[in-house]
């Protein structure tokens, strides 16, 4: 499932739009582009959706649950796409962007919950940082210092406690991993 917006920075969103149409991917349009004829385009070129902004965050996720049903696909049953991800006394929430550690709430920033569920949802895996900035940095907020990374992995380790690195591994020199040994062992739940 890809979300895309009609207005890119280095390309239009339509034309991505008819370039991923030849993968096995649903598209999404989102965009403040309201004229009819935006909408026609976008479809034509292979969209499955569109959506016009502003937007409900609620609706725009029953349309994208309605596209799951209608594909076949279970959007919550797939690997790396499920809703929580419980990891020893660890529980990461996606829809409810909770983390419960020990029976307790965690609170994490925006960010920070994306850059934890990533790691998490793709784990033994070492990200570097341009990777980690390009998969949860939105372009418009990113200002090129590419330690901000370093900055909300500790503030996430702080407040979960992991200090000791028994969630996010630190590989010196290369980034991050979200490591699962045989000592510990993660299921994912809807």
């Amino acid at each position: 499932m890809v979300i895309l917006d009609v207005n890119l920075p280095d390309d239009t969103g339509l034309s991505l739009c008819e370039e991923m149409r030849k993968t096995d991917v649903m598209i999404v349009m989102l965009s403040s582009m309201t004229d009819s004829k935006y909408i026609l385009e976008a479809f034509a070129k292979g969209a499955d959706d569109y959506v016009t902004k502003p937007f409900d965050l609620q609706i725009l996720k029953a349309r994208i649950e309605a596209l799951f049903r209608r594909s076949g696909n279970n959007i919550s049953s797939s690997p790396g796409s499920s809703s929580s991800i419980i990891l020893d006394n660890l529980k990461i929430n996606f829809y409810r962007r909770e983390v419960i550690l020990n029976d307790r709430t965690i609170p994490l920033t925006a960010l920070e919950f994306d850059l934890l569920y990533f790691l998490a949802n793709n784990p033994n895996r070492v990200w570097d940082r341009a990777e980690l900035i390009a998969a949860i940095w939105n372009k418009d907020d990113y200002d090129g210092d590419d330690r901000k990374v370093d900055i909300h992995i500790g503030r996430i380790r702080k407040k979960i406690g992991d200090f000791d690195g028994e969630f996010i591994k630190t590989v010196w020199g290369r980034g991050y991993m979200f490591e699962l040994s045989s000592s510990n062992t993660v299921k994912l739940a809807d």
